[in-house]
């Protein structure tokens, strides 16, 4: 961990671009779900990799603040302070998602784009029903045994199964504290996705999406729909963790986004 309370980091300098990807992991993950995005972009971006708090190696930070996503989000601002980072392309993975757009409404001027991998935008029914029992269950049941209950549900099938063991790899890292810090953050989950996407994402924006995430693709859909200026592609044969799944078709899609943003902004 960082001095004076700041997240734990990992930075990947290049002389080759001045622009800064950030990328935000999920819950339950940590820097190192992104290692197949590092070994692609390093060189090509300068990067920013944080853990967020009680992940990875983020841990016993101190607050007076509320926990919540605002919290979490002002974390992340702290450590682009810290390290002197204006603005940058933000990435973000399934629930980082949801991070990355209280970023936005906190300080819109340090984003310069959104990526969203697995972007969750709406509660489904499914969704619904599995966290209203893991939270009945969650003081009886580990959070590990509830986190692969969750895995499962998202990740069902066997092409699934590489994202499925990196994040409970990662989420062993949890203590049950913790986990069920993260865990009260979904019972308002549906209002804060409601009060968070009721309006467009102000910055450019790609959202990346698996085929087969039968939980959050329409949801991504109804969004695109609505909001026609943002752009939504679909990796076939693909779940919900896309960057980790199909990480080469992932990261290309990424890169053309962000190459085209700064040849027209430049």
């Amino acid at each position: 961990m960082k001095p004076n309370g700041i997240l734990h980091y990992e930075i990947h300098h290049t002389e080759n671009h001045e622009a800064w990807m950030v990328f935000v992991h999920g819950a339950g993950g940590s820097v190192r779900t992104w290692h197949k995005q590092v070994e692609f972009f390093k060189g090509k971006f300068n990067l920013l990799l944080i853990d967020l708090r009680d992940h990875g190696k983020s841990k016993d930070l101190q607050s007076e603040r509320k926990f919540g996503f605002s919290l979490v989000a002002k974390d992340v601002l702290d450590v682009m302070d810290n390290i002197s980072v204006r603005e940058a392309h933000f990435v973000g993975v399934s629930m980082g998602s949801i991070v990355i757009r209280h970023i936005e409404i906190l300080d819109p001027d340090r984003v310069r784009s959104v990526v969203l991998a697995g972007g969750i935008f709406k509660m489904s029914r499914k969704i619904k029903a599995l966290a209203f029992g893991a939270r009945a269950l969650s003081s009886v049941l580990p959070f590990q045994m509830l986190y692969q209950l969750f895995a499962l549900v998202l990740l069902p099938r066997k092409n699934h199964s590489a994202s499925r063991k990196v994040f409970m790899r990662e989420a062993k890292k949890l203590k049950d504290h913790e986990a069920r810090r993260w865990l009260s953050l979904i019972k308002k989950l549906n209002r804060t996705l409601k009060d968070l996407f009721s309006k467009k994402i102000q910055a450019p924006c790609l959202i990346v999406m698996g085929e087969q995430d039968h939980v959050f693709l329409q949801p991504a859909r109804d969004y695109v729909e609505k909001y026609g200026e943002v752009v939504l592609e679909t990796i076939e044969k693909c779940g919900h963790v896309c960057n980790i799944e199909r990480a080469a078709e992932f990261n290309q899609r990424c890169f053309n986004f962000i190459v085209k943003l700064e040849q027209r902004q430049a």
